[in-house]
């Protein structure tokens, strides 16, 4: 008779979490004043094993190749470490999905790219691309914490590594950074994010570990968590530094953050196509996703919101940029490329300096509304101030 009520335990418990939108029963759960709500899982229940290449897939417990790996992040560096609670050993942090109706997709469609005008994608980026072969690159940006006034608009920064392409529906990314998307996370804060494809977004790939692929290893970091602190225009900078590089034994292209260089997790090769052996392609920078759903021009500003050309302390950069190309090292990018598709209303310019070497900066205002929009908007207001007055 224990063992029955055991198990009905168990299975009510089960059915409790399943409508929690979480599928796997936490060791632990810490609830974090800004709301999020982090699962601490067995590691070996992560999502990342429901992808059918990934069945047997043994866990690689550490990076190979890099002796200056760190293992502790900076204290409080995300908003749920301020409660002093961690994860256990041989579990991971999960950020719970409150809304699991929202898209875990980050691109329009393959079909649709070819139209740039309608997606609502706007990019402001320094690049290299057309090389032999890239393992790795490495950047420190700052982190900022852009207004993006509807809900279903993003702005995010972040590092690329691709190969294939969009026309050939076999574009491969990984991708990391910070993102700020409210429909998304449920506020405006601005999050670690990682994102990856092995069709052009097309039916593979998603955010963190909202499906199969990324293997997390790290008990520490929670992706899609809140990050503790941001740059203030004139002040100080708030920045972190990322690195995505491929395990030269394993294969594996593994993600670690903070200058000491903190593995977080990996995608396994096996899970693509071009890019299972090397990259072709290295980005930096800025994203916006602009939809203008409300037909309202709201604002939705790229990195500090300022444009480029307003320099340190002002605008959003990326400075330290390094890349590994055909020996597997990580050196200090010599030059690189720009491109904006709407200067009018993000722009990107280099600079260099002894500090971050050849670096560059990004960012804008995003479309502005008119006068006649902003009239409008003020006239809604006044109406409905006066009905709620006059209307007793």
């Amino acid at each position: 008779m224990e063992i029955f009520n055991s198990l009905m335990m168990l299975l009510i418990m089960g059915q409790f979490f399943i409508q929690l939108g979480v599928s796997v029963i936490p060791v632990s759960t810490i609830y974090s004043h800004d709301g999020d709500v982090i699962d601490c899982i067995n590691r070996a229940d992560q999502p990342a094993f429901n992808h059918p290449l990934l069945q047997n897939h043994i866990i690689q417990e550490y990076p190979t190749g890099m002796p200056q790996i760190g293992r502790d992040v900076q204290k409080n560096w995300q908003i749920w470490h301020e409660t002093g609670e961690n994860c256990p050993a041989g579990t991971i942090p999960i950020r719970r999905d409150l809304d699991p109706k929202v898209s875990h997709r980050k691109q329009p469609k393959v079909h649709e790219v070819t139209n740039k005008a309608t997606t609502g994608h706007k990019y402001a980026i320094a690049y290299m691309q057309n090389r032999q072969k890239v393992y790795g690159t490495r950047v420190t940006l700052n982190v900022w914490t852009p207004i993006v006034e509807s809900s279903f608009d993003f702005s995010l920064a972040q590092i690329w590594l691709a190969s294939g392409s969009y026309e050939t529906a076999d574009l491969n990314t990984v991708e990391a950074g910070w993102q700020v998307f409210r429909s998304r996370y449920n506020d405006s804060q601005p999050r670690l994010f990682t994102y990856w494809t092995a069709d052009g977004y097309n039916n593979t790939g998603c955010y963190g570990l909202d499906h199969p692929g990324f293997v997390q290893t790290s008990s520490t970091i929670a992706i899609g968590a809140a990050i503790g602190r941001t740059s203030t225009f004139g002040g100080t900078p708030f920045d972190m530094t990322l690195q995505i590089w491929k395990d030269p034994f394993s294969g594996h292209w593994w993600l670690a953050l903070g200058p000491n260089i903190v593995p977080i997790g990996y995608w396994p090769a096996t899970i693509f196509t071009t890019l299972s052996d090397h990259a072709t392609t290295v980005e930096w920078g800025g994203e916006v996703l602009y939809r203008n759903l409300s037909g309202a021009n709201t604002v939705a500003q790229m990195g500090s919101g300022e444009y480029a050309d307003k320099g340190y302390g002002k605008a959003a950069y990326f400075c330290n940029l390094k890349v590994a190309e055909n020996n597997h090292t990580l050196l200090p990018v010599q030059d690189f490329s720009l491109r904006a598709d709407y200067p009018e209303y993000y722009t990107v310019k280099k600079s260099s300096n002894r500090n971050c070497g050849n670096h560059f900066y990004f960012g804008g205002p995003g479309p502005q509304r008119s006068g006649a929009v902003r009239g409008t908007v003020v006239s809604a207001f006044c109406l409905l101030f006066f009905f709620s007055v006059f209307s007793f």
